[in-house]
């Protein structure tokens, strides 16, 4: 397994520059438990760790991820994970008001990023304005390489949505819901659509009108609908409004899922601050229209703080005018 012989290799690593593994979680600011997951092959680090372990170790990102050295090629290798989205320099207006001011974000293949902020902070326009339903006052959009004035149509085919609710046709039923998604997308893939309802456990009650279906089962078809793209990037605003505690573990099971197994990039926007950190692997805060900071989960544990203690001190920290970071990308 890939992952495995990743991990062995962070351990060779380690050992000949003679560091044990609290050693090198101190370097990085995380947990020893982060370490020794990412040495017994049970995940990999994410791109920003990738990053620090090619520092601290004189190696590049994609020696660690074939899980050996390349003598013929000593570069750093930035680009070996496709980046999903580019946002820079981003502002929007609304009247004389700035809602987004100079909003900078990167998000890489596989990472699941936390959008965390005070209700009006700029979340939901932040999201909207890179789907390009509101027009951007200045600034750039990138998905997949696909800029959103220029290739709108390629851009957005790479992106699933569910924008705080999920919005259905409630006189028709799961399926014929999905059909049209499929019809305006041209997809012919039967039994990856199939494979979506199952996953979603909605078999039994797919062919049934959508106005019976709970709050919950609604979520769970619109995350069908925005998965039959097979998108690289899936965003959700406020996808645990209206769930019961049950259906928050079914939705935060299905995330973690597709994760794993298609890679896919997740960005979540969310006031629920303790869903946010049993899922995302990074945190990004947004506060009246800035990006105030961003941080690993596993800076928070290395810490012993909750993420609510975390979020708290940053905006506090913001609010003071202390540590106002407008950062160009997630993490350079």
């Amino acid at each position: 397994m890939e992952q495995e012989k990743v991990g062995k290799f962070i351990a060779t690593l380690r050992k000949e520059n003679n560091l044990t593994q609290q050693d090198l979680a101190d370097k990085l600011e995380i947990t020893d438990k982060a370490v020794s997951k990412w040495e017994n092959g049970r995940c990999l680090p994410d791109v920003y760790f990738l990053k620090r372990l090619s520092e601290i170790f004189h190696v590049t990102v994609k020696e660690i991820l074939n899980g050996e050295r390349d003598f013929k090629k000593k570069e750093i290798d930035e680009e070996h994970h496709e980046k999903v989205l580019e946002v820079v320099n981003l502002s929007k207006s609304f009247d004389k008001r700035k809602i987004l001011d100079h909003i900078n974000l990167e998000i890489y293949e596989g990472d699941i990023i936390g959008l965390i902020g005070p209700n009006g902070a700029g979340k939901t326009t932040l999201i909207k304005t890179i789907l390009n339903l509101y027009k951007y006052d200045q600034g750039n959009v990138e998905i997949c390489g696909f800029n959103t004035k220029t290739n709108l149509e390629e851009a957005l085919s790479k992106i699933g949505c569910i924008i705080e609710n999920p919005d259905m046709y409630d006189h028709l039923t799961g399926r014929k819901n999905l059909k049209i998604t499929e019809l305006i997308n041209n997809i012919k893939d039967k039994e990856y659509i199939n494979e979506m309802i199952r996953f979603v456990k909605l078999e039994d009650r797919i062919d049934e009108k959508v106005k019976k279906y709970s709050i919950g089962m609604k979520q769970r078809l619109a995350i069908a609908n925005a998965l039959i793209k097979k998108p690289k990037l899936l965003i959700l605003d406020e996808p645990t409004n209206g769930l019961d505690p049950k259906g928050i573990k079914e939705l935060r099971s299905m995330l973690k899922t597709i994760n794993t197994t298609q890679n896919m990039s997740i960005l979540i926007s969310s006031h629920i601050l303790s869903e946010v950190e049993n899922i995302c692997d990074r945190i990004v805060i947004i506060d009246q229209g800035k990006i105030v900071s961003n941080f690993g989960i596993e800076e928070v544990k290395y810490k012993n703080r909750s993420l609510e203690e975390e979020y708290f001190t940053r905006t506090e920290d913001f609010e003071r005018g202390e540590k106002h970071e407008n950062l160009e990308s997630i993490e350079k």
